[in-house]
């Protein structure tokens, strides 16, 4: 599972559905604190602290589409992890050309994020 640290409404309806339920199953994995290298070697692809945040926003974006939701996504206790894993921050310009690169329909919805992150710089 990716964080993908775009916004929800520039995910698909299949990446969208996929992070929300790829946070849930996190979850269990920090209840039974789990090692985590593998989410954050080579390329970090998690932010452990953001997990909640993330999960409402996801939620947030589905009620939007439509889309039921019934499982709240309580933050677990994440102490046990070390400072480095906890404070891990994914690279969300990789993430946007891998997403793109992965799926024509987040592409379509990405040229529009990609858009308003660099009209400044246009």
């Amino acid at each position: 599972m990716r964080m993908w640290g775009i916004p929800p409404i520039f995910l698909c309806r299949k990446h969208l559905l996929g992070s929300h339920s790829e946070i849930h199953k996190h979850r269990h994995i920090f209840l039974k604190h789990h090692n985590i290298d593998g989410r954050l070697n080579p390329i970090i692809q998690i932010e452990p602290q953001n997990m909640k945040k993330s999960h409402d926003e996801l939620v947030i974006e589905m009620l939007k589409r439509g889309y039921k939701h019934q499982s709240p996504y309580q933050q677990p206790d994440l102490s046990y992890l070390p400072k480095e894993h906890l404070n891990a921050k994914i690279d969300i310009e990789y993430n946007i050309k891998d997403l793109s690169d992965r799926c024509p329909e987040c592409r379509k919805l990405l040229k529009n994020y990609s858009l308003l992150l660099y009209k400044d710089k246009l």
